[in-house]
């Protein structure tokens, strides 16, 4: 019994070699090369059944390494939640690999690499919305810091992943076959998308005559709310705000103050003072007026009613509890009930307005991986400011796969992002995704620079996930085709 799953370890090892295109390793030419060798593994796979627990396999090695930071939460409390952390890695990487084997199994007709292919793009969309949604570490950001990475401009998150299959499968079949025509139009079109991103990446950039202004106090998630301790990290901000040149807008980062926005005034005031007129924004935990627990964004201009933004796509199991009745039982309450209740959601996607040529979308923290909430706005913002608390993802991967979702986000849309991590990595990214400037992890410091330019708006901020779905409906059409009639 034990024999039949150890051939198993292969796509699991596969599933590994995939996962280093992600930060902080970034071998995303190791990617493509567990990609190729998964399409050739998996053609010895005979039977639908076979196909599909290959593919979750294939998951399973994936999303175990590159969720790995998923177990940090667990050790801040480590008393209380740490021998939760083990079950939690094993949950999520099993409830992830799920989707990769349903969807291959309802493909499995019509071929094993067509069943890979079109298996885990369709879920990976589908993993996106599925109980608020989780798409984190999707294949797409394995080759964010390649020149392909670039293609996000076109085929966004979704569709990207579909496109570097689509590409693998088109190769290695006309080699196999011997179609050197074939595979030299192939290595062309992908030399010439190359090129094309290899020059996108390397675009100088231009910048705006605005200036912005990064605070991180470095306040470790142990240490952030001890009442001692709190006052020093404010201090940290307020002196970094004090010391700042005239910039066009302060931002601190998530949950900045260390009391309740109700009950913050005499905080409040110390902002105001040390801002010296400059519009800050900062994040906070208030009480709505039906008393119901947001984690806001604030914008504080000196004389002006304060401009808030609730957050609006709340962290599973950190923020709220899915399916509360149940799992409460469990123990799992204590982790969301931290400040004597769980979240509640805000009313959606938001611009917020600093001066009539100054606006941004705001972002807070988890809200960052997906990418439909920077098309949900009526009109397009100057920039993406997301402010973070990274401090509960360690020092490993968390931290920095995070930053490269900004990098994603970006590029899809053409715009750039400013993001304030309370210990790091704080940093402004250009429309291309590239880091003009950053604070590292575990740093305290101020980071003050110009606001690039944006990008015109890219053909997927325009078309959206319409772009994936036209991508799959053209290959399954091809494939029914070729099925009856060669």
């Amino acid at each position: 019994m034990i024999s039949k799953y150890v051939g198993y370890l292969r796509p699991v090892s596969f599933g590994a070699l995939l996962s280093l295109g992600h930060a902080p390793f970034n071998l995303w030419f190791l990617s493509f090369a567990a990609i190729c060798l998964s399409i050739l593994e998996i053609t010895k796979q005979r039977d639908r059944s076979k196909i599909s627990l290959y593919t979750f396999f294939l998951g399973m090695g994936y999303f175990i390494l590159t969720l790995n930071w998923i177990v940090e939460p667990f050790f801040v409390d480590f008393i209380s939640h740490a021998w939760m952390a083990p079950f939690a890695i094993f949950f999520i990487s099993t409830v992830m690999s799920s989707f990769w084997y349903i969807f291959s199994l309802i493909f499995a007709p019509l071929g094993a690499r067509w069943a890979l292919l079109l298996g885990v793009a369709t879920a990976e969309y589908f993993r996106s919305f599925f109980l608020t949604g989780f798409p984190w570490g999707t294949i797409a950001s394995l080759f964010v810091s390649s020149p392909l990475g670039q293609l996000l401009a076109i085929f966004g998150p979704f569709g990207l992943g579909v496109f570097v299959f689509t590409i693998a499968i088109y190769l290695i079949s006309s080699i196999e076959t011997k179609k050197f025509p074939a595979t030299f139009i192939g290595l062309l079109v992908l030399s010439s998308l190359c090129f094309w991103g290899w020059q996108r990446q390397n675009q100088q950039v231009q910048f705006t005559d605005k200036t912005i202004l990064l605070v991180q106090p470095n306040a470790p998630q142990s240490e952030k709310w001890d009442e001692n301790l709190a006052p020093v990290f404010f201090d940290r901000m307020i002196k970094a705000t004090v010391e700042a040149n005239k910039a066009d807008l302060v931002v601190w980062p998530e949950s900045a103050i260390y009391q309740p926005l109700n009950f913050a005034d005499k905080l409040l005031g110390a902002i105001d003072e040390a801002s010296s007129g400059m519009p800050v924004v900062f994040g906070a935990l208030r009480f709505d007026e039906n008393e119901n627990l947001r984690n806001s964004l604030i914008l504080q201009k000196v004389g002006d009613k304060k401009l808030i933004y609730d957050k609006s796509i709340l962290v599973p199991f950190g923020e709220y509890l899915p399916l509360s009745g149940v799992l409460s039982n469990f123990g799992l309450s204590a982790m969301v009930n931290s400040y004597g209740s769980s979240f509640t959601r805000g009313h959606g996607p938001d611009l917020i307005e600093v001066e009539t040529d100054l606006r941004f979308q705001p972002l807070i923290c988890y809200e960052a991986i997906f990418p439909s909430i920077l098309r949900a706005t009526l009109s397009r913002p100057d920039f993406i400011l997301q402010i973070t608390n990274d401090a509960w993802f360690g020092r490993f991967s968390g931290p920095y796969q995070h930053l490269q979702i900004l990098k994603m986000r970006a590029i899809e849309t053409g715009l750039p992002v400013a993001r304030s991590a309370n210990t790091g990595i704080s940093a402004v990214i250009s429309a291309n995704g590239i880091i003009v400037d950053s604070l590292p992890l575990e740093t305290e410091g101020s980071l003050e620079l110009g606001l690039p330019k944006a990008f015109q708006p890219t053909i997927y901020y325009n078309w959206g996930d319409s772009i994936f779905f036209i991508m799959i409906l053209s290959l399954l059409l091809m494939r029914l085709i070729h099925k009856r009639y060669y």
